[in-house]
């Protein structure tokens, strides 16, 4: 006999899931939606909060079920009501709120930095405003030498650069392996590959992009970018300089990095 994978009691044989249980799983998103879209910034977070668990509960479904409801539930309210349609500053900081009184597993996140891009919200909605939000700056986050008049902006603690390089042929050579390389086309013969370079802490000043992680550093000037061209889960930059190669900085909010870079070259633009 199988059990059912979201209430774990027996589903008959052949069988992993009730179908009574997959509704009420599927429902979960709209009607946890719709609490939160309708309560917030008017009933109060703990009150709110409270009545999603208690919808959940009575769902029946097992511990993990659970969290894996909640979780969903919430990834599809952010995606529906808060990134296409967006909320204003009180309902912003309710959601906030309630997402504290809920306290996730962030692990069950299909996308694994929602909590940080959601708390990250506010300063997002500054910069859209072309304002400067207040920084997350914080002695313990950094050990960057800043020049005159340099002002750390933010740092983004969970961080990689993506650079493209040659791939390197390990072929033998052989007279079939020449003829192959001589009929391939151009493009096919300068290929490239993407290398992750290391993973450390993304700090946005008022001058520069400063990455550092234990075996590395790298910088860039606003001034030097040439282009800037958002990609999942970062910004693609590439620099003015001829021997530059085009680099990905990904971190935890690629569009919270995004608006800090578009908002320093706007900066500079103005004082240029």
């Amino acid at each position: 006999m199988g059990a059912c994978i979201l209430c774990g009691k027996s589903a008959g044989p052949f069988y992993s899931l009730h179908k009574d249980c997959y509704s009420k799983y599927d429902a979960s998103n709209q009607t946890i939606a719709d609490y939160l879209a309708k309560g917030l910034g008017v009933t109060q977070s703990p009150v709110l909060a409270n009545k999603i668990i208690q919808h959940i509960a009575e769902c029946n479904f097992i511990a993990e079920a659970q969290q894996r409801t909640l979780n969903r539930a919430l990834e599809f309210f952010a995606s529906q009501y808060v990134d296409s349609t967006g909320l204003s500053n009180t309902k912003i900081q309710a959601w906030i709120e309630v997402l504290d009184e809920l306290s996730p597993d962030e692990s069950l996140f299909v996308n694994p930095y929602f909590l940080s891009q959601q708390y990250n919200l506010p300063a997002l909605c500054q910069l859209n405003k072309s304002c400067l939000p207040e920084s997350n700056r914080h002695p313990a986050n950094y050990s960057i030498q800043m020049r005159a008049q340099e002002v750390l902006w933010w740092c983004f603690d969970k961080s990689e650069i993506e650079r493209d390089a040659p791939v390197v042929n390990k072929h033998q050579w052989s007279v079939m392996m020449q003829i192959i390389n001589t009929t391939l086309p151009k493009k096919r013969k300068l290929s490239v590959e993407k290398k992750l370079l290391g993973d450390g802490k993304l700090l946005i000043t008022n001058q520069r992009i400063f990455f550092e992680s234990d075996d590395l550093t790298d910088e860039l000037e606003y001034r030097e970018i040439y282009s800037v061209t958002p990609v999942k889960h970062g910004v693609r930059l590439q620099s003015k300089l001829k021997s530059s190669i085009p680099q990905t900085y990904l971190c935890e909010d690629a569009r919270l990095l995004f608006g800090f870079i578009k908002y320093a070259q706007n900066l500079h633009t103005k004082e240029s």
